[in-house]
């Protein structure tokens, strides 16, 4: 399994992309890919199955892949007010947070 890792700002950046998946699963994937917790250790930790865990931050990752969450980063930067526009073109084909 190839295992992203996310901050916990990115993670709830992307919260929009795991809206449709259960409290659960959510819940698993994080401990996993923003934590840093190792499937097995969470299996023992959880009394969930480590397949249940495994499949959980493949569904997720899966999930913030389509949303684009692994090629783009937030960026937070002060701009002068003559390059507001650009800044605001270059980001508006892409899938901005809520």
């Amino acid at each position: 399994m190839t295992k992203t890792r996310y901050t916990p700002e990115q993670w709830e950046s992307y919260s929009a992309a795991l809206r449709s998946m259960s409290v659960k699963t959510v819940e698993l994937a994080r401990a996993v890919l923003v934590e840093g917790k190792k499937p097995v250790a969470l299996a023992d930790e959880t009394g969930e199955k480590k397949q249940v865990i495994y499949a959980a931050v493949q569904r997720v990752n899966a999930a913030l892949a389509n949303a684009g969450a692994q090629e783009l980063i937030p960026v937070l930067v002060w701009v002068p007010a003559e390059l507001e526009d650009q800044v605001r073109a270059i980001a508006q084909p892409y899938p901005q947070p809520q």
